[in-house]
């Protein structure tokens, strides 16, 4: 219930439309409960007299009283569906704009199928109840209540023991309601778990048709669904069981009613007009109670599937801007220093474990051009996440132009440090979008620079519809040096004073390489640049190189220094020597 409460603040913009869903449900409802009123003096006042014009005029009435009920249905259920779109629209909205701002130690460990489950399916369940399914629950409340009272009125006899099965039909919607909460829960996690598999299917499909894993895919997609379909069978079980009761217990009233009405009509204390609207007002009391079963599902529906979406709405933004702006980032220059710096992971324990990182001292001047090497595992890009703020440092501080990097504007900081990442990803969109994708109101003479500098532009010139050309889902229609030259050219086409070209040219062959690396030098003139490599050809023109090992600098300093002193750097320098010999 508290979440359900919680979303009525997402209900207080739409207080107007709320007010004519229920002014219109009202009117309805009254019109329901006058119908059967009108249907009674028909019998019992023109019938009875044969007073034809009061037959007539009380017919007219009714269908009178039908239209105008038609029209507020109408207007209701337009309000209603429009206050359910609102709803979700901003909950999808919120829910959306919190995950750009959620950092990468949630998605380290947040599972991509299960987002998207939430964000689709738990999302539509909560408007399938906010939408229809609360005003439905209304709507049976108040005809429910009011057709007894009418019937009360009319012959509370009758009604009394016409009623006397309704206890029992409220006993199982009791139970059904205890019980299929805990099934609904369970196939939203479920829905979750194979969106999931899905997903991972399909984003590796490449891998899974290298390796021939289609069956085993097959087998692990089979098992997902079939303990979806199990927990949808256990649903519909609760549902097979509870729903025919309600209808046999809902269909007693009828027949209670009819014989005890005729009883009532023989022995003259009841008439015919009476009895005929007791016939209209009993399934005033059955359809509400029936469809409460139904009513029930929507509701557990919402109240397991909010809960999912809730939780990412309420997972905190560990990295953001300073609560007063943050200092204007574009002054930074390119100064870096890093004092004392440590870094965890989540899932570490900065008292106990090893951090990736450990008390990295660092100073780099502006224009410096810094080469970072070491083993896989070595902390390499953890290093170059820190500047960008993708994490915050453990210990120490890390200082761009002598102010701490977690004093900037996020938005700003980030934008003034041009990110070439490891792993290469490009959007669904055109070569030029993709290039723009920081700057959108580049020009195209812009474009093309930073394209050439990477050395792209003339790949792009003999694409069927040049930088128009639509490159598929993760670039899919460029080979993986051609994106990774993409990205580059991303990178170059912010103009950053921080340059970080993390693995930028491992996809491309030598000759590229050498010949990018000929083109960057104009480029990363005046820019602080970091570049990570495992090629020696790629740092070799840097002015520093760093070595780190287990996350601690070992070694530092020039080309040369470094060939002279034994370590990791001459170590990597004989074995690419030998295999160039080879």
């Amino acid at each position: 219930m508290k979440v359900l409460l919680r979303l009525t603040k997402y209900l207080r913009p739409e207080v107007k439309l709320m007010a004519v869903v229920f002014v219109m449900l009202l009117l309805g409802t009254i019109i329901d409960l006058i119908a059967p009123i009108l249907l009674k003096e028909i019998f019992d006042s023109g019938i009875a007299n044969k007073d034809i014009a009061l037959i007539l005029a009380l017919t007219l009435s009714l269908i009178g009283i039908q239209v105008i009920k038609s029209i507020a249905s109408f207007i209701q259920g337009r309000s209603q569906e429009l206050v359910g779109q609102n709803v979700i629209f901003t909950l999808r909205k919120e829910l959306y704009n919190h995950l750009q701002r959620l950092s990468f130690r949630y998605y380290d460990k947040a599972q991509t199928g299960q987002l998207m489950s939430r964000m689709t399916g738990d999302i539509e369940a909560v408007k399938n109840f906010i939408g229809f399914g609360a005003v439905l629950m209304l709507l049976g409340l108040l005809t429910f209540i009011g057709t007894i009272g009418f019937m009360l009125y009319l012959q509370w006899k009758v009604t009394l023991i016409s009623m006397s099965t309704i206890p029992l039909l409220l006993f199982v919607l009791w139970r059904f309601n205890n019980k299929v909460g805990s099934a609904w829960g369970q196939i939203r996690e479920q829905m979750g778990r194979l969106t999931t598999t899905l997903q991972e299917n399909i984003s590796g499909i490449r891998v899974v048709k290298a390796f021939a894993r289609e069956r085993e895919e097959e087998g692990k997609f089979r098992d997902r669904n079939e303990h979806n379909f199990e927990t949808n069978m256990q649903r519909a079980k609760l549902e097979a069981n509870a729903f025919p009761l309600m209808g046999f217990y809902g269909g007693l009233v009828f027949l209670i009613m009819i014989w005890l009405g005729a009883v009532f009509v023989a022995r003259g204390e009841m008439t015919l007009g009476t009895f005929m609207a007791f016939q209209w007002y009993v399934w005033g009391v059955i359809w509400p109670l029936n469809m409460l079963g139904w009513q029930i599902n929507i509701m557990q529906q919402a109240i397991k599937a909010a809960p999912r979406v809730l939780e990412v709405i309420d997972a905190s933004i560990e990295i953001a801007t300073p609560d007063q702006g943050g200092t204007d980032a574009r002054r930074i220059g390119g100064n870096i220093v890093f004092e004392d710096v440590s870094f965890h992971f989540a899932d570490q324990d900065v008292s106990k474990d090893k951090g990736v990182l450990q008390h990295i001292n660092l100073d780099v001047r502006q224009g410096e051009i810094i080469a970072v090497l070491g083993a896989t595992g070595s902390g390499k890009s953890s290093l170059i996440a820190l500047m960008s703020r993708f994490y915050d440092v453990s210990g120490g501080r890390l200082l761009l132009d002598g102010i701490d990097v977690r004093d900037y504007e996020l938005d700003g900081l980030r934008q003034r440090i041009g990110i070439v990442p490891q792993e290469t990803f490009l959007f669904s969109a055109s070569i030029r979008d993709n290039i723009a994708y920081g700057m959108p109101e580049a020009s195209q003479e812009a474009i093309e620079w930073a394209a050439r500098k990477a050395h792209i532009h003339a790949f792009i010139e003999t694409m069927p519809h040049g930088y128009e050309t639509l490159i598929g889902e993760r670039g899919v229609g460029l080979s993986g040096g051609q994106r990774q030259r993409v990205a580059l050219a991303r990178a170059i086409l912010m103009d950053p004073p921080i340059l970080v070209l993390d693995e930028a040219t491992a996809s491309v062959d030598t000759a590229t390489e050498s010949a990018i690396h000929e083109e960057l030098l104009e480029v990363m003139k005046g820019r602080t640049t970091f570049i990570i490599a495992q090629r020696l050809s790629s740092v070799k023109r840097a002015d520093r190189i760093i070595v780190l090992d287990k996350g601690a600098i070992v070694q530092q300093g020039t080309h040369q220094e470094l060939f002279e002193e034994e370590g990791f750097f001459r170590k990597l320098f004989e074995m690419q020597d030998a295999a160039a010999a080879r």
